[in-house]
């Protein structure tokens, strides 16, 4: 997959914004899985929503894996799970352009809460 060729290069992409990124992105607690398992879902997600809570949601979940192929399974998903697809577009190096965003978000629009 292109995320997984490009994986040094990501790296360095990623740099101090993914070490920056790296502390706000620690393994949730128990009880915190607890409670996102059992919360209402979110109204929406949108290309702004943080990789790691679309991801959370098994049908956003469904759409990265459909939409992004590979960027859940790189090795360097940590570095950059915190991070929106729109800042990971931006040090993507055109891996990642705007109508891939576009798609992304009519796809992630097109999930409504109890489907």
């Amino acid at each position: 997959m292109i995320w997984q060729e490009r994986s040094k290069q990501a790296v360095m992409a990623f740099g101090v914004a993914g070490l920056a990124c790296l502390g706000a992105c620690t393994a949730p607690s128990e009880a915190h899985v607890a409670a996102v398992n059992t919360a209402p879902a979110p109204a929406s997600f949108t290309v702004q929503t943080p990789i790691e809570k679309i991801a959370a949601d098994q049908r956003g979940k469904a759409v990265l894996d459909r939409d992004v192929p590979g960027v859940m399974s790189n090795p360097h998903y940590m570095l950059f799970s915190c991070m929106s697809l729109t800042q990971l577009a931006s040090m993507s190096g055109g891996r990642l352009t705007q109508s891939k965003l576009n798609q992304v978000n009519a796809d992630l629009a097109e999930l409504s809460p109890g489907q």
